[in-house]
C-alpha cells in the first residue's frame, strides 16, 4: 500500500502524474465556467425576483448560477496553494531569483489579460457604435439588471482603466475597464503574488539590512492595496497552509481518507449554499475558504497515481486549460450579445429561451477555446522565449 505524503507538496517532483491533480484541474475548471454561466445568466434572464411562477428546475438553475462569487474564493485559494508551493521550494533551494519568479507570474498574466482588454476594446467600441450612448442604451447609461446596475460601460471605457488594469491598479486607482468587470480578481491575485514571497523572504534572509528593505516593501503595499485586498489575502493564505509539513496516522488509512474527502466536498457544497444567507459576505467567504483549503488538503494526502490517462483525465485537464481565458474575455461579448439579441427587458427562463441562453453560453464558450489556444495554450512557449531574451542580455553584458 501507498504511504500518505508526509513531506510538503512543494518536495514533490511532480504533481501531475498524482490524481489529486486533476481532481484541482476539474475544481478551477467548473469555478470558471460557474462565473461564466452566472454572468450569461444575471444579463440575459430576469431576476429571480420578478420571475413568474418559478418551479423546481428554475430554483435550482437560480441557486447554481448565482455562485460567482463564491468560485473567485475558490480561485485564491486554489491560486495560494500552487503560487506558495512555487515560492517555498525555490526558496529552499537557495534558487530565488525575483526576476524569473516576475516572468513566470506575468507571462502567465498577460498572455490571456492583454488579449483580453483588447478584445474588450473591440466589442465595447463596436457595441457603443451600433447602439449608442443614449439613456436607454445598454451601452449608454447602465444595465438592466440590479445585480450589476451601478456599472456603466461607457464611464468606464478610458485609456487610464485599460493602461490601469494593465498595471495591476484597478479597484486600487483605477476603475474596471470597460464591461470587463471580472478582471476585479486579477488585482488582487498579482499583489498576493507579489506580497507572500516578500513575507516569507522577510524571515528568511539572514541580511539585517534585506530583512528591513523586505520590511518596509510589504508594509507599503499592504498599505497601498487597501483594506479588502488585505482581508481576501488571508483567504489566499488558507490554500498556502496546505503546504506545511503534516503528518497523521488517521490520513494512512485510505478508507478513513476517502471517507473524509467525500465529506471535505459536501461541506464545501453546503457552505457555497448556505453562503448568500449569511449576515456578512466575509464571514461566508472566510468559510468558503476554509470549507476549500481542508478539501484540497485531504485530496492531495491521497497518494493515488494516473497510470493511465482516461477520459475523467482529458476532460479535467482541457476544462482548465481554458478556465483563465474563459474567465477573462467571456464578459464583452456576452455584453455585446446581450444589446443585439434584447432590445429592453431580460428574458423569462421559459424553456423556449433557456434554449437560446444555451445556443449563446456553447457559442461563448468555443469563442474562449479558440482565443485559448492562441494564448494560455502558449503559455510555457512565451516564458521561454522571455527568459532566453533575458539570458542572452546578461550574456552580452558579461
Amino acid at each position: 500500500m501507498e504511504k500518505t505524503h508526509t513531506q510538503p507538496i512543494y518536495n514533490i517532483p511532480s504533481i501531475r502524474s498524482y490524481r489529486w491533480s486533476t481532481h484541482l484541474d476539474l475544481l478551477r475548471g467548473l469555478a470558471s465556467l460557474l462565473v461564466f454561466i452566472g454572468h450569461l445568466k444575471f444579463l440575459l434572464f430576469l431576476e429571480y425576483s420578478e420571475v413568474s411562477n418559478p418551479n423546481f428546475f428554475i430554483k435550482r438553475f437560480n441557486s447554481l448560477t448565482g455562485l460567482g462569487h463564491q468560485c473567485v474564493i475558490i480561485f485564491f485559494v486554489l491560486s495560494g496553494f500552487f503560487i506558495s508551493a512555487s515560492v517555498l521550494r525555490t526558496i529552499q533551494q537557495k534558487r530565488w531569483s525575483w526576476i524569473n519568479y516576475l516572468v513566470a507570474r506575468l507571462t502567465r498574466l498577460y498572455i490571456v489579460l492583454i488579449p483580453a482588454l483588447l478584445l474588450s476594446s473591440f466589442w465595447d467600441f463596436l457595441g457603443i457604435k451600433i447602439f449608442g450612448t443614449a439613456q436607454d442604451s445598454f451601452y449608454g447609461e447602465k444595465f438592466y439588471n440590479s445585480y450589476l446596475a451601478t456599472y456603466k460601460i461607457l464611464e468606464n471605457f478610458t485609456p487610464q482603466n485599460f493602461l490601469g488594469t494593465i498595471a495591476f491598479l484597478q479597484t486600487i486607482y483605477v476603475d474596471l475597464f470597460g464591461s470587463n468587470k471580472v478582471a476585479w480578481s486579477l488585482a488582487y491575485e498579482f499583489w498576493y503574488y507579489i506580497l507572500f514571497p516578500s513575507i516569507i523572504l522577510l524571515f528568511w534572509v539572514n541580511s539585517l539590512k534585506l530583512r528591513l528593505l523586505y520590511g518596509v516593501f510589504t508594509s507599503v503595499i499592504l498599505l497601498m492595496v487597501g483594506s479588502e485586498i488585505r482581508i481576501y489575502f488571508l483567504v489566499w493564505l488558507m490554500g498556502a497552509l496546505i503546504n506545511i509539513p503534516h503528518t497523521s496516522k488517521y490520513l494512512n488509512n485510505k478508507n478513513i481518507l476517502n471517507s473524509l474527502s467525500f465529506l471535505s466536498i459536501l461541506i464545501l457544497c453546503i457552505t457555497l449554499t448556505i453562503a448568500r444567507f449569511l449576515p456578512s459576505e466575509e464571514i461566508a467567504d472566510f468559510l468558503i475558504g476554509i470549507s476549500t483549503a481542508v478539501m484540497i488538503y485531504l485530496l492531495v494526502n491521497n497518494p493515488s497515481k494516473i497510470r493511465q490517462e482516461g477520459a475523467y483525465e482529458k476532460f479535467s485537464k482541457g476544462l482548465a486549460g481554458c478556465s483563465y481565458t474563459l474567465y477573462l474575455v467571456h464578459m464583452a461579448i456576452l455584453c455585446f450579445i446581450r444589446a443585439c439579441i434584447i432590445d429592453d427587458r431580460p428574458w423569462q427562463p421559459d424553456i423556449f429561451h433557456l434554449f437560446l441562453g444555451l445556443i449563446v453560453a456553447v457559442f461563448v464558450f468555443l469563442y474562449a477555446v479558440v482565443i485559448a489556444h492562441f494564448t494560455e495554450a502558449k503559455t510555457d512557449r512565451f516564458r521561454n522565449l522571455i527568459m532566453s531574451w533575458i539570458k542572452n542580455r546578461r550574456l552580452n553584458k558579461a
